[in-house]
């Protein structure tokens, strides 16, 4: 389901239920209106199409359309990748960072980027309208200016993006194989370019019992081990491919890697449907995440997946979404603060044009084991509408993206002081 078919899809879902919410205060400021455009030599590129990610400087970077209004397909050149420099004032500045229409006549940027320890940056690129092939890129940091390459090519869209580790390998979902399979793969650099291997190949749709469609970034554990979610597989929805799992890649010695999967959303009645984020972990090897649908109210839950001695995982609902007007449907990723509090977005709040701008809320872990949902920002539109996902940085402050609203209506880059 593409993201604007699930936007229309949520106008018309709205709870009666009371709102077991508290509004705290917060500072909200737009950093960035995206203004849509090509031009070369200043600010220009919109709406933004990912979470952004934050360097080691605390800058932000991120992938975003130009000259369009849809990140997904493009009639033309598409995409940019920006990058917002802080300076100590507390002012930001907005520099493109690579135009790939320079690069292709028409592609578009799929999914997050992603940053190594070097300060080289990874990103995907569909390409077509109905994109048949990826292309992995890579952005290597120069004293003026930044290199573009293209390490890899695949087949079909990697939205997920891929991840780095500490060696500077890369690893996602890369493309299709045979009969539309999707694979996870590794990516090696070496003296003659970059070797792919594949790691395991996801059976299609059809409520294929390990998962199908892994459409968020990986995440690395302590042990060193990748986990993920599937928006599809696993167990079956009435007229669906399947509800979603959370999945985790081992490693079993001599290269190779083992899946396994941790949880089949759908269950029960109780259990989310469609994982759409990426999964984050605490201190104690945790993993939370959300689903955009399904939960006690149907409209989307904040879960935790705990590890026993066994192997086995414990799905817990931290919070059920019971009303649209102070947020449901999550779509975003989830970001711990250094107090142990979780952040996410949702849509609902308030009405923009034909849909529900959007929310970014807060949960915070109470000594009775259960969790407090507070609402941080609800946008309104000329603040911004639609919003990604959001990132702390070391000051404690959330920064993340909105697709929509603004000034020129090509989205924004804001940031939150809880």
């Amino acid at each position: 389901m593409k993201l604007g078919q699930f936007i229309a899809a949520l106008a018309i879902a709205v709870s009666a239920l009371a709102p077991p919410a508290t509004a705290v205060a917060a500072t909200y400021r737009v950093l960035y209106n995206f203004d849509g455009k090509y031009g070369i030599g200043g600010p220009n590129g919109g709406p933004p199409a990912a979470t952004p990610v934050l360097d080691a400087h605390g800058n932000l970077f991120g992938p975003a359309g130009g000259g369009v209004g849809n990140s997904y397909h493009c009639s033309g050149p598409c995409g940019v990748v920006y990058e917002l420099t802080r300076d100590a004032r507390g002012s930001w500045t907005e520099s493109v960072v690579v135009n790939i229409s320079s690069f292709f006549d028409d592609g578009s940027l799929e999914g997050p980027v992603a940053i190594d320890a070097q300060g080289n940056l990874f990103g995907s690129i569909g390409v077509g309208s109905i994109p048949a092939d990826s292309w992995i890129f890579q952005l290597t940091p120069k004293p003026e200016s930044w290199g573009f390459g293209l390490i890899y090519r695949g087949y079909g869209p990697s939205t997920s993006g891929v991840i780095a580790d500490t060696k500077g390998n890369l690893y996602g979902e890369l493309g299709m194989a045979s009969n539309y399979i999707s694979t996870i793969g590794e990516l090696s650099p070496g003296a003659g370019g970059w070797q792919y291997t594949d790691l395991y190949r996801i059976c299609p749709g059809n409520s294929c019992f390990d998962g199908s469609y892994p459409r968020a970034q990986f995440t690395w554990d302590s042990a060193g081990n990748l986990d993920g979610t599937d928006y599809a597989g696993g167990y079956s929805c009435p007229g669906t491919n399947g509800c979603g799992v959370a999945f985790q890649m081992k490693r079993s010695g001599k290269g190779t890697w083992r899946y396994h999967v941790l949880h089949r959303f759908g269950a029960f009645t109780t259990d989310g449907l469609y994982p759409w984020s990426r999964l984050v972990l605490d201190a104690s090897g945790n993993a939370y995440g959300t689903t955009n649908y399904g939960g006690p109210h149907a409209q989307g839950e904040v879960f935790r997946l705990t590890p026993s001695s066994r192997g086995e995982w414990k799905e817990t609902m931290l919070y059920g979404f019971p009303d649209l007007k102070i947020g449901a449907f999550p779509w975003g990723d989830l970001a711990f603060d250094k107090s142990g509090n979780l952040y996410g977005v949702a849509n609902g709040g308030n009405v923009c044009g034909a849909y529900y701008c959007g929310e970014v809320y807060e949960l915070s872990p109470q000594p009775s084991g259960q969790w407090k949902y507070h609402v941080l920002h609800s946008f309104q539109g000329p603040d911004g509408a639609y919003p990604y996902g959001v990132v702390i940085d070391q000051r404690g402050h959330l920064l993340g993206t909105a697709w929509g609203g603004g000034t020129n209506n090509y989205g924004v880059v804001f940031e939150i002081t809880p």
